[in-house]
């Protein structure tokens, strides 16, 4: 069944004037025109909605039975149309985020807190996850984009490459010197972090052996701090968790970069909020 916005609209004017004649000037149309548009919404339907004589229009049976649901499709009509020009100008709209840990407690919190303050509408949803769960996520498309480091497989997906955030060696500073002889506190095989740790020190000719295995970062960075080894970690994470006076960072060489970007599902066809939000997102790693 076909039926338009013009033609609802024609018959509950029509419903409410008795008159094809005033129905004709609300809508600025000939009574021809008029006339072969509630024709081609009997046709469609099957019904007949309009009793006409010389005189007078009256609904039909049929017709009374309608009416109500036309008012209501209207309004669902306008409403649909209201929630797109809304979502369109940003004044209301949700936008679903899943990012690394790093991310979301280092630059996305400023993110958020200036996007919010122009669109106070739009409600902003975050998952923070690992890598692997982002991915995920993004896939399944219960989220509309993940801020995540570059996956190994991009079957799918996109990736905009937002910046970089290489390791970094964390070590106590009474064993900075010798770092290499400590035990090695590494993250779990199921990060992302950890067989870029593992391919820094083999370009470093440390061998990769883990006295440790922690899922969390902020673990990590404890253990390193009372002196129980070192680790390598993004660099994002020393502006995050407490280093503490104890702790010394270096840069290291690496055999090659970790990215963080924005990942999403193809076709790539980000909403408004989304590509608004991106924005503050550009704005503020210029900042840094």
């Amino acid at each position: 069944m076909n039926v338009s916005f013009r033609q609802l609209r024609a018959f509950i004017l029509i419903a409410e004037t008795s008159s094809f004649t005033r129905t004709a000037e609300q809508l600025h149309l000939s009574q021809p025109a008029l006339s072969y548009s509630i024709r081609k919404l009997e046709e469609s339907m099957g019904l007949q909605l309009l009793a006409r004589n010389t005189r007078s229009v009256e609904l039909t049976p049929a017709g009374e039975h309608f009416l109500p649901q036309a008012r209501r499709m209207l309004r669902d009509m306008d409403d649909a149309v209201r929630d797109a020009r809304d979502t369109l100008s940003l004044s209301r709209g949700t936008l679903r985020l899943a990012a690394l840990p790093t991310a979301a407690a280092s630059f996305l919190p400023v993110v958020i807190a200036s996007f919010r303050r122009e669109h106070p509408g739009v409600k902003v949803h975050l998952l923070d996850g690992r890598a692997g769960e982002i991915m995920g996520w993004v896939q399944r498309g219960e989220v509309d984009a993940g801020i995540s480091s570059l996956p190994d497989d991009l079957s799918g997906l996109s990736f905009e490459r937002l910046l970089d955030d290489n390791l970094v060696l964390l070590s106590h500073q009474d064993h900075h010197r010798d770092w290499q002889q400590q035990p090695y506190i590494a993250l779990t095989p199921d990060t992302s972090i950890r067989p870029l740790a593992d391919a820094a020190l083999r370009y470093l000719n440390v061998d990769p052996v883990p006295a440790w295995e922690v899922a969390h970062m902020s673990t990590a960075t404890a253990l390193v701090r009372e002196g129980l080894g070192f680790s390598l970690l993004p660099a994002s994470c020393t502006a995050v968790f407490n280093i503490g006076e104890q702790c010394t960072v270096t840069a290291i060489d690496q055999p090659a970069k970790r990215s963080i970007g924005l990942l999403q599902r193809k076709p790539v066809a980000p909403s408004p909020s989304l590509s608004q939000f991106m924005g503050h997102v550009r704005r503020v790693l210029r900042q840094e």
